[in-house]
C-alpha cells in the first residue's frame, strides 16, 4: 500500500449530521463575537457573491434538514420493504 493513498473517512449519518452542526455552533458563536461583527459591518469586508456569516450559518441549517429529511425517508423505506418482505414470505 502506498503512502499516497488516501482513505475515505467512515462516518455515520448522526457524525456527520453531529459535525454539521457543530460547524453551525462555531460560525454562530463567531458571528456573535464583537470583532467579527466590527469585521462584518466595516465597509471594507465584502465578498465576491455579498455572503456574511448568517448564509453559511443557513447553509449549514438547511444541509442538516435535507439529511434529516433523507434519513428518515431512508428508514421509511427500510421499514416497508421488511414489512413487505414479511408478508410476502
Amino acid at each position: 500500500m502506498s503512502d499516497t493513498m488516501q482513505v475515505q473517512p467512515s462516518l455515520t449519518i448522526v457524525e456527520v449530521m453531529t459535525i454539521i452542526e457543530s460547524c453551525e455552533h462555531i460560525l454562530r458563536f463567531v458571528q456573535a463575537s464583537l470583532v467579527y461583527k466590527q469585521i462584518e459591518g466595516s465597509e471594507r469586508f465584502g465578498t465576491s457573491n455579498d455572503l456574511k456569516m448568517g448564509d453559511a450559518v443557513q447553509a449549514l441549517v438547511e444541509i442538516n434538514q435535507a439529511i434529516v429529511n433523507f434519513d428518515f425517508d431512508r428508514q421509511d423505506e427500510e421499514i416497508e420493504d421488511a414489512l413487505n418482505s414479511t408478508f410476502t414470505a
